[in-house]
């Protein structure tokens, strides 16, 4: 039985799951947006597109080099989305509501809450391989 929960752990943990180098993530707060990756690195050059309800460009500019964009003052038309392309493929939407409104990082999206949960993991998952691998005493179940 041992054996079997050894192998089961060894399956679920070593076997590779669908690979995530890192996201496109935007915010917007002050009347700026604001794109970075997952690492938080800024996301320098990417193409900042606003569209309109039926897919027409109104403005289409880039990030700065911190991966902030300042929002327009006067537009034509009434936006629908911002769309966010950054190099590698990497792709982002927010409706204009809430790049207006502004939005705020996530609860998983502070580096802190990562680390901490993956302290917890590595911790679990060492506690029970302890159980599993290690034999149980006998002075607690005399035969």
């Amino acid at each position: 039985m041992k054996k079997w929960c050894f192998y089961l752990l060894f399956f679920v943990f070593l076997v590779p799951s669908v690979a995530r180098a890192h996201g496109l993530y935007l915010t917007s707060h002050d009347g700026k947006l604001r794109a970075h990756f997952s690492d938080h690195s800024p996301a320098s050059g990417a193409v900042v597109t606003v569209v309109t309800d039926d897919g027409i460009v109104i403005v289409r500019d880039t990030m700065d080099e911190k991966g902030m964009w300042a929002l327009p003052e006067n537009l034509e038309e009434e936006p629908k989305f911002v769309i966010v392309e950054a190099p590698g493929g990497h792709l982002a939407r927010l409706t204009w509501q809430e790049v207006v409104r502004g939005t705020s990082q996530g609860f998983f999206d502070h580096f802190s809450v990562r680390i901490v949960l993956g302290i917890i993991a590595l911790c679990g998952g060492g506690f029970i391989l302890k159980r599993l691998l290690n034999p149980k005493s006998p002075i607690g179940n005399p035969t």
